[in-house]
């Protein structure tokens, strides 16, 4: 690390926000270590960046494309800011270093640690000690400064301080066997003798975007894509969904397919349904309404059909077919809900779905239209234009236009996604499909995209889940990562009203 009194010399700050440290020499082995490199040769930009390193202390930009991450920088020395001339592949106005020259900025300081118990230790250890800090004056905070980047921490024998992403292999102790205090702060638990005091690190309360509300009645529900793979990136999303929903009132989810990896349910009795829905989504404020549509791994094997059967016996899992359409009412006004079975229509063989939808939208009642449907009409996603886009640009996107309808929501590429057309407004493209997996984005698709005269405007490759909240006259949509954190929202109009 260099010198405090340089970086305060160095430091200048620059039009995102983010305090730039200055412009810094890389070469082999890397100042900034690839271990979470990223590279986004369409879409880079500071806080693209910023939202990928955000558990790190610092991230480099290089080259206009590459992104690292890490807790300390400069070993090779700073040069000139000039040598930095670079400009963002995603936004022309930022800097994003040069060739092997970092542009290195500092993440907000919105990290805190959560206390999850007292936990056994033996050989081989139950967290790494690759990367291991022995301190005599350790503490809460010293420990997770050591430790960004990664999930959990542990702090044993007062002085001892591991990182990782896992822990609770030998099973959880009780919290008298973790009595040594931190030497920093008597306050503060630093485990015991082959136990390990286990923190999470999580973001710190932020000002939601709701925050403040939009003027008068509201709707507010979340929508959840490609959820149905157990593992941590279900888990984080299910915890963060579940905070999000009580804070903001949510009055409901909506569950837009691959609900159960890889091949769906053999049946309505299909044990999945406990272990992969009711059993992950246990927070007290998502025990309201799932609206659910199937995505392509629920079709599998001509399996679909269970999961309506489910519901009929099941009131919060709501699915009366595989597409359907239903009503709420925001102060005066009405928002139409048309929900697709895409695994069909997408190929424009299901002619009598094609006809229902034209028919809900001709008849709609709504003041608002909002659809919702499996797989992207847009997408810059790593599925991308082969297996889904095509189809639905030629039999879904010209209702959507034509109908005025405020939003497609959809899943299938496992990001986070916000695309629009440019020049109108009509239709926004929202991609919600990393409920427990994640991708890349895909060369290919971004080109397809833009030859169609869509703005690729937000892409996420990480877990997450959308939030919305609807008045009578504007939407909002924030964009929300397993941390709770919101990493990017918009809002507008009806475009119905104009």
């Amino acid at each position: 690390m260099v010198p405090s009194v340089l970086i305060v010399l160095a430091c200048a700050v620059v039009a995102t926000g983010f305090p730039y440290e200055g412009c810094y020499k890389d070469r082999y082995p890397r100042d900034i270590p690839s271990s979470d490199k990223l590279v986004d040769s369409q879409g880079m930009t500071v806080e693209r960046c910023s939202m990928h390193c955000r558990t790190y202390k610092y991230f480099g930009i290089q080259s206009g494309d590459s992104c690292r991450c890490g807790n300390k920088y400069g070993y090779y020395g700073s040069v000139s800011n000039s040598e930095c001339n670079i400009k963002c592949d995603g936004n022309k106005d930022q800097n994003c270093g040069g060739s092997w020259r970092n542009a290195v900025y500092e993440n907000p300081d919105d990290l805190m640690a959560v206390h999850l118990g007292c936990f056994k230790d033996q050989y081989p250890r139950d967290i790494s000690s690759s990367g291991k800090l022995v301190d005599d004056n350790m503490g809460v905070q010293k420990c997770l400064d050591h430790c960004r980047g990664s999930r959990y921490f542990g702090i044993q024998d007062s002085d001892s301080c591991r990182c990782g992403n896992s822990y609770g292999d030998y099973g959880k102790a009780a919290n008298g066997e973790c009595t040594a205090q931190c030497k920093i702060n008597a306050n503060d638990n630093c485990g015991g003798r082959w136990r390990n005091a286990i923190y999470e690190i999580k973001s710190k309360p932020l000002n939601s975007v709701f925050a403040s509300g939009l003027p008068g009645p509201k709707l507010v529900f979340s929508a959840l894509g490609d959820w149905g793979k157990p593992g941590s990136g279900q888990t984080h999303v299910a915890a963060a969904l579940g905070t999000w929903s009580q804070v903001h009132q949510a009055d409901f989810t909506l569950a837009v397919g691959d609900n159960f990896y890889e091949t769906g349910v053999s049946s309505e009795n299909d044990p999945k349904f406990e272990t992969v829905w009711r059993n992950i989504y246990t927070h007290p404020a998502l025990q309201k309404t799932w609206y659910v549509i199937a995505g392509n791994h629920d079709h599998l094997f001509n399996r679909a059909k269970y999961q309506p059967r489910f519901g009929q016996r099941e009131n919060r899992w709501y699915m009366p077919s595989l597409y359907y359409s239903f009503y709420k009412t925001v102060g005066t006004k009405k928002v139409h809900f048309v929900l697709l079975d895409t695994d069909t229509v997408r190929w424009g063989r299901d002619k009598t779905q094609l006809d229902w939808f034209k028919r809900q939208l001709q008849s709609s009642q709504g003041d608002w239209i909002i659809v919702i449907g499996h797989h992207p009409i847009y997408s810059t996603g790593y599925h991308g234009v082969w297996s889904s886009t095509r189809g639905m640009y030629e039999n879904i996107r010209p209702l959507l236009e034509k109908y005025k309808v405020a939003l497609y929501i959809c899943g299938h590429d496992h990001s986070l996604q916000h695309l629009q057309k440019s020049g109108t407004h009509v239709v926004d493209y929202v991609i919600s499909g990393s409920g427990s997996k994640s991708d890349s984005t895909d060369s290919d698709a971004q080109e397809y995209v833009r030859s169609r005269g869509i703005k690729s405007v937000m892409f996420y490759p990480d877990h997450g889940f959308v939030g919305f909240e609807i008045t009578e006259a504007q939407v909002r949509v924030a964009y929300i990562d397993t941390y709770g954190r919101i990493i990017y929202s918009f809002t507008k109009g009806n475009p119905r009203a104009v």
